[in-house]
């Protein structure tokens, strides 16, 4: 198996485990989502990242996101997408700082996301596989 593939494959494991947990009354707290959405969008970026023949200079999805912008058109929205995910996540610090816990409609924004960009990894997959 490739490397890009078990990227990919864990990536789409999280999604899947986030649109089916959310169609079965949401029967995770929303900490729980956020995390989720977050392995998939690192692994969806990992493994595009990955078939081009690179790894990721850092893990962040904004970083992610432009070192693809050096070989790919990144939809300028993902961004925008990308800072808000951001402002949720917990960094670390010497000071105790409180956990900003997103709302239903905040992990709703966070899993179109993860949605939008799985579909445009999936149409460069097949444009890099299609070159090779």
């Amino acid at each position: 198996m490739e490397t890009w593939n078990g990227y990919y494959s864990e990536a789409e494991a999280y999604y899947k485990t986030t649109v089916g947990a959310k169609k079965k009354g949401r029967p995770f707290g929303n900490l729980v989502y956020y995390n989720l959405v977050g392995l998939a969008l690192e692994g969806f970026l990992t493994a595009l990242i990955s078939k081009d023949g690179s790894l990721p200079e850092h893990s962040s999805i904004s970083r992610m996101l432009r070192m693809l912008k050096k070989k790919h058109e990144v939809p300028e929205a993902f961004t925008e997408e990308s800072r808000f995910y951001n402002k949720f996540m917990n960094f670390c610090s010497l000071e105790v700082l409180e956990t900003l816990e997103p709302t239903d409609e905040e992990i709703d924004r966070m899993v179109c996301f993860v949605a939008n960009l799985k579909d445009w990894v999936d149409e460069n997959l097949n444009i890099l596989q299609e070159s090779c």
